[in-house]
């Protein structure tokens, strides 16, 4: 188990500590958001560097990103020539911060992913990206996400991959002295397959990902080199293509 890598989404404490505070996912992001962004994040700059070159060509697309986060993949899309972006999160402050970024004002609706305020067959393609370890039930979430997708929509579903919690990585952040961590469900790759297959995606592709060369500067920035051999070893992130039938 490697030992604590004092960056978001990376914590890797053996023993928790008696500052940790645990939070639901909405209040988590909350008081995450102002400092989402500050630094950069290995387990997201991995995401990204595995899922850009499963996209699609976006040309004449609806793009679609539930759990938009500070707006991240919808910047992506955007630029990547998408017809139209829009993203939804449940956080008012994520939603805030990515209210800030001029492409995205007015494209962005603060709601719930199980429910959500949006007319059905709205998108050509759906990102979902490291919100799924927030839901209990995945098969709602799969429900949800076939009825705002279009015939033959691309779904692409990202988080940390289910065997990283057992060898100490959790979704927490540090906030001066304390600790918060964010209270996450584990979901094994087939349990996520049939439950999106239940609700009429065909699965098209797998991939998991280890951090790599390209994320090694990001350890030596957080001064935590001495654990990247380490780290490199565990899979990190799970990336899950679907299409809608």
């Amino acid at each position: 188990m490697p030992p604590n890598l004092q960056s978001p989404l990376l914590c890797t404490e053996p023993q928790r500590s008696h500052d940790t505070l645990r939070v639901s996912a909405r209040e988590g992001y909350d008081l995450w958001a102002a400092t989402y962004d500050a630094e950069p994040n290995p387990l997201l700059a991995l995401e990204e560097r595995g899922l850009r070159p499963m996209l699609p060509g976006l040309e004449g697309k609806d793009a679609l990103d539930i759990g938009c986060g500070t707006g991240r993949w919808l910047s992506v899309l955007h630029h990547l020539g998408a017809r139209s972006v829009l993203g939804v999160d449940s956080s008012a402050a994520m939603i805030g911060c990515a209210a800030a970024r001029t492409p995205l004002y007015g494209r962005l609706i603060r709601g719930d992913g199980l429910a959500l305020p949006l007319r059905a067959r709205l998108a050509d393609l759906v990102v979902c990206s490291f919100m799924l370890g927030h839901i209990s039930s995945p098969r709602e979430l799969a429900r949800e996400l076939a009825r705002v997708s279009r015939p033959r929509a691309d779904l692409f579903v990202t988080d940390m991959h289910p065997e990283a919690p057992a060898r100490g990585w959790r979704c927490a952040f540090r906030r001066g002295n304390q600790t918060v961590e964010i209270r996450t469900f584990i979901h094994a790759a087939g349990d996520i397959r049939s439950s999106f297959e239940a609700e009429g995606f065909k699965f098209v592709k797998s991939a998991a990902f280890h951090v790599g060369e390209p994320e090694r500067r990001i350890f030596w920035a957080a001064r935590r080199e001495d654990i990247f051999q380490a780290a490199s070893a565990v899979p990190a992130v799970l990336i899950q293509h679907f299409r809608r039938g």
